[in-house]
């Protein structure tokens, strides 16, 4: 079973958005290079050629880092009218956002073809997958994209990297805003972001957001309460704590997919639903969460040599989530009423991390040392109760909402602790100012007891080493081996322990730096990973562990701050995932389900001046996302090309913007699956077109 259009216009779209990327790629540099104009403003710099912590837990740049590593700011996000963290990489080369559209539950993207860790601040943010637990943006100032394995310097972690967000910190001087949102979704929402200094040497930031809205589905709620209050203490010039505390309530509902046969098949309108249609409960489904977290960040400077640091967070989640939802597997002879179910989780998330590393600096003839010790530990509690049973059916034609069915609980509540502890040593060395090496070494143990029951430990040592070198001006070619491991708990349906998964990436690429404020990187990667878990095709309460899973590809990205007010972005990737081994012959060759093989995007925008005192801002962006083909290998979804915009002015603190995605309401598929048997599907849906009208005051 195929759902394609004609190869032809695949071709053209395909076709016409690289273009699009090589001409704004081939433009930028030649502008940045021919420009005779001053260095761009500071965070402009920070942006493109300044540095990122990600990459090596120390402030270096990114021209010095031999991996690929990306950053986007709050003002690029927000211009690209993103709602939810997985928004912010919709321009970022490798990462796939929105694997499960608007699925509530959680962000899940993947990078280089792996699911990709969340990080806040440096630490993990989510040892275990949370219901619900997601990171409201407009607290973030930057993010950044680490791709490939980095559990030398995180843990436990996949192949693909991680995505870590910095907190809005605060800042000496007094500034601040407050506005209100508008739009799609019924959204209305009101914001505040004040920071200043209270007296020498104490700063404070508070930012916080309410918000009443809807989600895609009319009927399902999404609004949110948050207060973040941060205070920055300087004792002394080497001395420095920042405390940030956090808040969240969120009340939302929860998004099902819907049937192919009725949406991405339907043959006429007659067929089809709503895209919107929903086929879960109005009344019984819903996302509760109460989070409370607070985080310590402190560092002390020894002199110009030796420092420091320390990274602490605890974290207090209450979750009460519930759902009917279809399974279109199994219906009614006319295919019009599919079976449903319903499905619930209360549980109770507490977790505290922690990672303190020294920093060594000296010199050993021509070559510089920044030598990290360190050691982290995570600890992560889950206290949950959940029931499953059938729910009635409803016919997607005449659906009757409010049928009454019961709920209860499989048993006790299942308690599970699980822990990480990890010691690591990273070298980096600067040669004659011209060459970056780095090397790193950890090992990891990790614990996990459930309802008492000790489960076997998993323990890992990994690798690291790279180098990158300046071989002309603005020119860094590096290469880099790295190597990843992640814990698998639980036991197969014969009772064998499940062992870590561990993966290893080989990178080779350069980066070309031709001016302050631009920066283009081009990679090639070849990652393999051991111990892939997929569920076993004939029994589904067991899942096989003897596969190996590789993904080779290749990324190109840009991104130029120029003269005038013109900012450019540009990405490319190429990424083919696919068994290398498994325990089912057939499955060895296939690609991995739900993950585009091609992407790109192109993003420019440009600032102008009215007058003496008017400014304006008008941006535009294209994104493509190649075909995807289901696990089973007999589903394929089209390719989407969907465009986003924004326009903005400011007049003397007052700020009038109006962002927009996907702004021609291209219909978006993102994760399906297929049964040759029944004749039927099911879609997860991505993002429909997004409004924002925003009014702002800024001091």
């Amino acid at each position: 079973m195929t759902h394609q259009t004609s190869g032809k216009l695949f071709g053209q779209a395909r076709l016409a958005l690289l273009s699009a990327c090589a001409v704004i790629g081939w433009s930028g540099a030649a502008m940045a290079q021919e420009s005779t104009d001053p260095a761009p403003a500071q965070d402009e710099t920070i942006v493109v050629t300044g540095s990122a912590l990600s990459g090596t837990k120390t402030d270096t740049p990114l021209t010095q880092l031999p991996q690929s590593v990306s950053v986007i700011t709050a003002e690029e996000f927000q211009d690209r009218a993103a709602v939810n963290f997985q928004d912010v990489f919709r321009y970022s080369a490798g990462v796939t956002p929105e694997l499960n559209g608007v699925d509530t539950r959680g962000d899940f993207l993947s990078a280089r073809g792996f699911d990709i860790s969340q990080y806040l601040d440096g630490l993990n943010r989510m040892p275990s997958f949370i219901y619900g637990g997601r990171m409201e943006i407009y607290t973030v100032e930057r993010a950044e994209v680490l791709r490939g394995p980095s559990s030398t310097l995180y843990g436990g972690g996949g192949p693909g990297g991680i995505l870590n967000a910095i907190t809005k910190r605060p800042q000496e001087e007094f500034a601040g805003e407050v506005g209100v949102t508008v739009g799609t979704d019924a959204r209305k929402e009101f914001r505040f972001d004040v920071t200043g200094g209270l007296t020498d040497g104490i700063s404070a930031r508070l930012v916080g957001l309410a918000r009443d809205g809807h989600l895609q589905q009319p009927s399902q709620a999404d609004d949110r309460l948050l207060i973040m209050p941060a205070v920055t203490f300087k004792p002394g010039p080497n001395t420095e704590i920042t405390l940030i505390g956090l808040y969240q309530k969120d009340r939302l509902g929860s998004q099902t997919y819907l049937p192919t046969s009725k949406t991405i098949d339907a043959p006429n309108s007659t067929v089809a639903i709503p895209f919107d249609f929903y086929l879960g409960e109005p009344d019984f489904n819903h996302t509760r969460t109460d989070t409370y977290s607070g985080t310590a960040l402190f560092t002390q400077r020894f002199g110009d040599n030796v420092s420091f640091n320390s990274r602490n967070r605890y974290f207090d989640t209450k979750v009460d989530y519930q759902e009917v939802y279809a399974d279109y597997f199994y219906t009614d002879a006319a295919r019009t009423s599919p079976y449903r179910y319903w499905y619930f989780n209360r549980a109770q998330y507490n977790g505290f991390s922690t990672d303190n590393n020294l920093v060594l600096s000296f010199s050993t003839g021509p070559f510089e040392h920044q030598v990290l010790f360190g050691a982290d530990y995570t600890w992560f509690k889950e206290d949950k109760s959940e029931g499953f049973g059938l729910a009635p059916s409803i016919n997607v034609y005449a659906p009757v909402y409010g049928q009454p069915f019961t709920t209860a609980p499989w048993g006790p509540n299942k308690v599970t602790k699980n822990s990480q502890l990890g010691f690591y040593a990273q070298d980096q060395i600067r040669a004659w100012d011209t060459v970056s090496l780095v090397f790193g070494l950890r090992h990891d143990s990790v614990k996990s007891n459930v309802d008492g029951v000790q489960q076997p430990d998993n323990n890992a040592w990994t690798f690291r080493a790279g180098i990158i070198g300046d071989v002309a001006k603005g020119v860094s070619p590096y290469f880099n081996y790295s190597e990843s491991f992640l814990a698998v708990f639980g036991t197969s349906f014969a009772g064998v322990a499940f062992v870590p998964r561990a993966g290893r990436q080989y990178e080779a690429g350069v980066k070309f730096a031709p001016v302050k404020g631009a920066l283009l990187t081009a990679s090639v990667f070849d990652i393999q990973e051991s111990n892939y878990l997929i569920q076993d095709p004939t029994n589904i309460q067991n899942f096989l562990q003897n596969s190996k899973v590789g993904s080779k590809g290749i990324e190109l990205e840009g991104s130029f701050h120029l003269p005038g007010g013109l900012d450019l972005t540009a990405a490319y990737s190429y990424t083919r995932v696919k068994f290398l081994e498994n325990p089912v012959a057939s499955i060895v060759g296939n690609r991995v389900g739900n993950l585009p093989e091609h992407q790109a995007s192109a993003w420019a925008s440009k600032k102008f001046t009215i007058g003496n005192a008017l400014q304006g801002k008008a941006g535009i962006g294209v994104r493509y996302q190649g075909d995807k083909v289901d696990t089973n290998q007999i589903y394929y979804v089209d390719p989407t090309t969907l465009v986003d915009a924004m326009f903005e002015f400011d007049y003397k603190g007052w700020n009038l913007s109006v962002n927009a995605s996907n702004i021609f309401d291209t219909k978006v598929y993102t994760n399906c699956g297929y049964s040759l048997a029944a004749q039927e599907g099911y879609c997860y849906l991505g993002k429909d077109r997004t409004i924002l009208a925003s009014a702002r005051f800024r001091f």
